[in-house]
């Protein structure tokens, strides 16, 4: 698949900054970046009250021709159409390790663990709705530290 997303890059670009220190995310390529993406966001979603009720969330992703790796996020079966109520952004992620938001022309910085939480936090609300970020955020925050003391 040609990488046609860089193509409309402009001036109007949004990158936020972040915090070196908190740069923490190793990766070999992006799609590998992605795949740990994958990993954090599943381990969010069960904080949220969504993982009583709802599927897990589907990810959609595809790798291009300069091995940047294009992902979203759906809350049905790809197989069936009808299941899919809620879907993510368009995310491109690059050799750095940035993520380019499509639609709001926004970049962020997935190797950066606060950006990375952030962004599965917004996949989740955009996928399935408002919920409490604080609450889920704190409990997952809680489930990491006590995984670290096993």
């Amino acid at each position: 698949m040609k990488n046609l997303f860089f193509k409309d890059r402009g001036a109007s670009t949004i990158q936020y900054k972040s915090d070196k220190h908190w740069d923490c995310m190793t990766f070999d390529s992006p799609e590998h970046l992605v795949r740990r993406l994958n990993d954090l966001l599943l381990s969010y979603w069960e904080c949220t009250p969504f993982s009583k009720e709802k599927p897990i969330p589907t990810i959609l992703m595809s790798i291009n021709d300069d091995e940047t790796a294009n992902f979203s996020y759906i809350d049905g079966k790809l197989e069936d159409p009808e299941s899919v109520e809620g879907c993510s952004c368009f995310y491109t992620v690059d050799h750095d390790g940035m993520a380019h938001v499509k639609e709001f022309n926004e970049v962020l910085n997935l190797k950066n663990l606060p950006h990375m939480t952030a962004v599965v936090a917004t996949i989740i609300r955009d996928v399935y709705g408002e919920f409490n970020l604080q609450k889920a955020g704190q409990q997952f925050l809680s489930r990491l530290v006590e995984e670290s003391k096993a």
